[in-house]
């Protein structure tokens, strides 16, 4: 059984007749055909088929326009990723320098996820245990006492990191040289810290259950970091002198070290 086009459209305006005439393949012949002969028993004046094309014109302008919006924020996105996507020996510092600041803020987002989530569980267990608890003299402890009873340097560090994250990132968006000297130091802290736990953490792995991928990438990575930010053209461009890169390892190293043998000692 055919469906009847003409009685369909004998009632829509010759506008909408004409757009079906420019979007034929859109359309089953019969359709065409129907919408054509209408078009003939009437009156179509010039003013209908401008408006017709007009209406198109603005569909392939916005189209044209959507994709050149698409291709320039490809066109951005591969200069920006142009040291990563096409590595070459011309090392541009400027271009690495955007990639990194990129890694660092996307650290801090989650950095400020995880360390959030703790200072709730923080808080609450504070709260209840202010509201609960007792002391041997069978009085109620005092906010303080909570929370030094659950507070130890882990989360000091946890804390401390959603505040100096922020200082690297200005400095180094200013191009600093204390933004070099502290992301350095930061990573060869982490990283000879990292490794002095590592005979522990895979001695004791099964007891504590810890994942092995992620301790091995957080050291390559922080690993990388140094460096990456030792390179002589990534250290001069913020101005970072060769002694001064001496003596902020050396410092690191040192700090390190002592922070090692002080975990040592408490233990």
């Amino acid at each position: 059984m055919n469906f009847n086009f003409y009685d369909q459209y004998k009632n829509y305006s010759n506008i909408d007749l004409l757009k079906i005439l420019k979007q034929s393949d859109n359309y089953q012949a019969a359709a065409v055909d129907a919408a054509t002969q209408i078009l003939k028993e009437r009156q179509v004046s010039e003013a209908e088929f401008q408006q017709v094309d007009n209406y198109f014109q603005d569909i392939e302008a916005k189209e044209q326009l959507k994709k050149d919006r698409i291709n320039s924020y490809k066109g951005k996105a591969t200069d920006f990723l142009e040291p990563v996507l096409k590595p070459t020996t011309d090392v541009k510092p400027h271009k690495w320098i955007n990639i990194l600041l990129l890694l660092i803020a996307l650290q801090y987002i989650w950095t400020l996820f995880i360390n959030g989530k703790h200072l709730i569980g923080f808080i609450e267990f504070v709260i209840d245990c202010k509201q609960n608890g007792f002391d041997l003299s069978n009085r109620p402890i005092t906010y303080w006492q909570c929370a030094s009873s659950l507070f130890d340097v882990t989360i000091f560090f946890e804390f401390i990191s959603l505040i100096y994250i922020p200082v690297i990132f200005y400095l180094l968006y200013k191009k600093r040289r204390w933004g070099w000297i502290l992301l350095f130091a930061d990573n060869l802290f982490v990283f000879i810290s990292s490794l002095s736990q590592s005979y522990i953490f895979f001695k004791y792995q099964q007891i504590h259950q810890e994942d092995t991928f992620s301790f091995v990438v957080q050291l390559l990575i922080r690993g990388a970091f140094g460096f990456f930010l030792w390179r002589d053209v990534i250290a001069n461009y913020f101005g970072v002198t060769a002694e001064t890169k001496r003596k902020t390892a050396v410092i690191t190293v040192a700090v390190s070290l002592l922070f090692i043998i002080c975990i040592q000692l408490m233990v």
